[in-house]
């Protein structure tokens, strides 16, 4: 439950969600998303430095 793993109320989270568009639905996969991306991080699980190059090398083309 999102709830659970927020610091946010349930109300809270409602209003969030209310006030900028978003789904309840869209803020369980973004907690989710974000609680997957910290597993990785402590995993040790980065980006190495010619990945990081690649992107920024992507996007400053843009």
């Amino acid at each position: 439950m999102l709830t659970s793993r927020s610091t946010l109320t349930r109300d809270q989270i409602i209003e969030d969600a209310l006030s900028h568009g978003r789904s309840l639905a869209w803020q369980e996969k973004w907690v989710a998303g974000v609680q997957a991306g910290i597993e990785a991080a402590d995993r040790g699980d980065f980006a190495n430095e010619e990945e990081i190059a690649t992107v920024l090398n992507k996007y400053s083309q843009a």
